[in-house]
């Protein structure tokens, strides 16, 4: 399970046009606050970035990856969330 900021800095932000597609394809996801992205993927972080990395304006936008642990916590997150988070695998 993978975490992923994402910053971005062109307007409108439908200059992005590949970049939610590129997420949805690394695997189960979720999507409850702006900018950031919860995804259960095979990939690893790096290889993550590097597959994103393309569809984001370079040297403008922020892109942080983090693989995630059991150990977490959350409020205000919508019906559902700790349901979907319960049956991710957090193991790579």
């Amino acid at each position: 399970m993978y975490l992923i900021a994402i910053e971005l800095t062109a307007r409108p932000a439908d200059q992005y046009p590949d970049l939610e597609k590129a997420i949805k394809a690394l695997g189960n996801w979720s999507s409850r606050m702006k900018g950031v992205w919860l995804v259960e993927s095979r990939f690893n972080a790096a290889q993550i970035r590097d597959l994103l990395k393309p569809t984001l304006v370079a040297g403008r936008d922020k892109l942080f990856i983090a693989r995630m642990t059991t150990n977490w916590a959350g409020t205000g997150m919508g019906d559902g969330f700790q349901d979907w988070m319960n049956r991710r695998k957090f193991t790579p």
